[in-house]
């Protein structure tokens, strides 16, 4: 049996939730969560065991037997990740990508639904330079973060036809030698993100693609001068602002929105 507390204090906010998972040996991958807890947090629970399983090489049994949380620090995704980090530290396993994010379209809706009405106070991007340059806004970009009043920054983290978030700080500036390099800061005019900073949200949506596994694969974000679409497809980023572009249109579903329907 183990325990994972995940307890993190800032000036913008602060996170609490405590897992205790029984991991065993297994011929299949299994999870199930005995804890007494709302719906909610038994699928982030269930969902976070599943991703800290995946490519594992010997299956396991997760089983999910306690979990506590607080109504004013526990909010979207600390139970998933408390989850995950207990199974991995019950197999005594290292995470091999520096974040921790979810993609399940039911998660994105409600950490959209808890950002209504609160400002993008800053936007951070991770882009490639090479020989002092860097390319156009869609294709220097790496990674990007969102600063929304009073909550965690999510970093946003694209792969495949998968946008994952990231409750997480940006990371520093590094260096590949001849390669090039990864710079870190904030997003500037004339590229799209930087756009609608400042700008209250005043509604979302989640965009799902079209594996058989549903997962999202990008936002739209209502602000309240306009709309922002971010997402990616077939490993590329895709910003706009207005609608989903065509060419992205046939691949993407865009799911009701959080609040007040299309309009």
């Amino acid at each position: 049996m183990t325990t994972f507390r995940l307890l993190q204090q800032t000036n913008r906010s602060s996170r609490f939730a405590q897992v205790t998972v029984e991991v065993a040996a297994s011929s299949w991958f299994d999870v199930e969560v005995t804890a007494a807890a709302v719906d909610e947090h038994r699928r982030e629970a269930e969902l976070g065991a599943r991703w800290a399983l995946r490519g594992l090489p010997a299956a396991a049994r997760v089983t999910v037997t306690n979990l506590v949380v607080t109504e004013v620090d526990t909010s979207v995704g600390d139970v998933y990740e408390a989850t995950a980090r207990a199974v991995w530290q019950a197999l005594r396993v290292e995470y091999p990508v520096p974040y921790l994010g979810f993609s399940d379209p039911g998660m994105v809706a409600s950490w959209l639904g808890s950002m209504v009405g609160r400002r993008l106070e800053a936007v951070t991007e991770a882009r490639y330079w090479s020989e002092g340059r860097r390319e156009a806004d869609v294709e220097s970009l790496l990674h990007a973060w969102l600063f929304f009043g009073s909550a965690m920054p999510v970093g946003l983290h694209g792969g495949g036809d998968q946008l994952l978030l990231a409750k997480e700080d940006p990371y520093c500036s590094y260096d590949m030698d001849e390669y090039g390099e990864t710079r870190v800061g904030p997003a500037r005019r004339p590229d799209v993100l930087s756009g609608f900073v400042g700008a209250r949200l005043t509604d979302g949506a989640v965009i799902v693609g079209q594996d058989v596994d549903e997962v999202c694969a990008g936002l739209v974000l209502r602000f309240e001068d306009g709309d922002l679409v971010i997402g990616t497809l077939g490993d590329e980023w895709v910003l706009a602002v207005g609608p989903v572009p065509s060419a992205a249109a046939q691949y993407w579903a865009v799911q009701p929105f959080v609040h007040g329907g299309c309009r």
